[in-house]
């Protein structure tokens, strides 16, 4: 199965984050609710990529298509 590509990303923000809280808030938090937290975390990375992912291709798409209304003319 192919790893999540932005998972290690999202549990090393998660990592940080509790190293900011503390041993002792981090046992009361759990760890069911740091794991929810890199699960949002990592979506909205996937989120925010194919966001860009996608405004690049329709920024190509429009390049092309006046590349091939000049080469026209």
């Amino acid at each position: 199965m192919q790893e999540r590509l932005h998972r290690k990303h999202a549990e090393q923000i998660v990592e940080h984050f509790r190293s900011e809280l503390g041993d002792e808030l981090c046992r009361q938090i759990g760890d069911y609710h740091f794991g929810t937290l890199a699960v949002l975390i990592e979506s909205a990375i996937n989120t925010s990529v194919m966001t860009a992912v996608n405004d690049t291709i329709t920024d190509i798409e429009g390049l092309l298509e006046r590349t091939r209304r000049h080469a026209g003319h």
